[in-house]
């Protein structure tokens, strides 16, 4: 008794640390997200690097390959041949038809009429229908040139603008475009491996209506609540330290290179990435145990989490793909730490105000919220969910 006078929130913190370690299904959940997340964004971006860099011919059928050979052998030059097998099952075909009027139209300099037929919402066929535009556009733009040298004009005549473009872009902040998606799973995955353990040791005891026994304890509603919201952060954290750890190994056995992309974290990126990840990870399990303790059920406080874990996937993807400037989204819980992880991807000069004023300000939400929680402990209504 004298020990949970001393330290009561201490003694709560390893009680529920205890019974949610014995629980397979809670650790088992805290592994697969921070696992699988990282795992299908590698196989997804592997897929994505195959199709951008492959090397192969594109096959189509071509109608009318007779009245324009010159235009054929420009396509097979670039790798565009005509195909000499039937389509797979369940694939629309890739036609291109050469009008029968092709050599009178260019001897008349008129425009030639060639169709390019397929399914322009086909995502598997996408780059190479952009391969076949680009080389019928390169082809016209050839016939363009010469037509204008034979009648003695300069071709530069319709290009009185040449823009030079210098890349100053590093590998990093080309990795930045790709790997911003990647860091949205390392930061749902503090919210997603903390879930289940916040769900269970607040719905889920007050069903075993073993609440009402931690309660008559001689401790505080304030300390019975953080020594819980504790417990819940350290599965939490264990997710997004995995998470940390497994992404640059899993991403090292990708060819980034073949794009001009290098992903790098050393190990003291690594751990500063972990230290911004602790904040979070306390208020994940805040909001989530304020949303367990709100529901009248386990079930209940499952399906009000779910719902709950679709704000910080909405407010991360929102910043991402509508790539929002404003600077007070550096000072803001989750998408300060957010923008602080870009700029560790791009190799940039972290903004320590930024950072610091961001974990302040997240930390002392959290602790906000559980002093909230442990308000609400004070009401039967809670403690019994009626």
């Amino acid at each position: 008794m004298s020990n949970l006078v001393r330290n009561p929130i201490r003694i709560v913190w390893r009680k529920e640390l205890r019974d949610a370690i014995r629980d397979k299904r809670s650790v088992m959940a805290a592994m697969s997200y921070a696992f699988f997340g990282p795992l299908l964004m590698a196989v997804a971006f592997y897929v994505m690097i195959s199709q951008l860099t492959d090397p192969s011919d594109v096959e189509i059928d071509i109608t009318g390959a007779e009245h324009a050979p010159a235009l054929v052998e420009h396509l097979n030059s670039n790798g565009i041949v005509e195909r000499d097998k039937p389509w797979p099952a369940g694939r629309q075909p890739i036609v291109l038809a050469i009008g029968e009027s092709w050599a009178e139209d260019i001897a008349l300099a008129k425009p030639a009429p060639v169709t390019l037929t397929a399914d322009f919402s086909a995502t598997k066929q996408t780059g190479d229908l952009r391969r076949i535009e680009r080389a019928i556009e390169g082809y016209s733009n050839q016939i363009a040139f010469i037509r204008m040298q034979m009648r003695g004009l300069d071709p530069r005549v319709v290009q009185p603008i040449d823009l030079v473009k210098h890349d100053t872009a590093t590998k990093g902040s080309r990795s930045a475009i790709l790997m911003g998606s990647v860091l949205i799973f390392i930061l749902l995955s503090v919210f997603f491996s903390g879930m289940n353990v916040a769900i269970d040791i607040s719905a889920g005891e007050r069903e075993r209506n073993s609440l009402e026994l931690l309660l008559s304890q001689p401790l505080s509603s304030h300390q019975l609540v953080l020594g819980k919201a504790l417990a819940a952060s350290c599965f939490a954290m264990f997710g997004g330290v995995l998470s940390v750890v497994l992404i640059p190994i899993i991403f090292r056995f990708l060819p980034l290179h073949n794009i001009g992309i290098s992903l790098t974290l050393d190990w003291t990126m690594m751990l500063l990435i972990i230290l911004m990840l602790a904040p979070l990870a306390l208020f994940a399990t805040a909001l989530q145990l304020f949303v367990s303790f709100r529901a009248k059920s386990f079930k209940e406080a499952q399906t009000y989490i779910s719902f709950l874990l679709m704000l910080p996937m909405l407010a991360v993807f929102g910043v991402e793909f509508a790539r929002l400037k404003n600077p007070i989204l550096y000072y803001l819980p989750l998408t300060g730490q957010h923008q602080a992880l870009l700029d560790i991807i791009k190799g940039e000069s972290l903004q320590w105000l930024p950072i610091i004023v961001s974990a302040g300000v997240t930390a002392l939400l959290s602790l906000l919220i559980i002093r909230y929680i442990g308000r609400m402990l004070a009401s039967e209504k809670v403690v019994f969910g009626l």
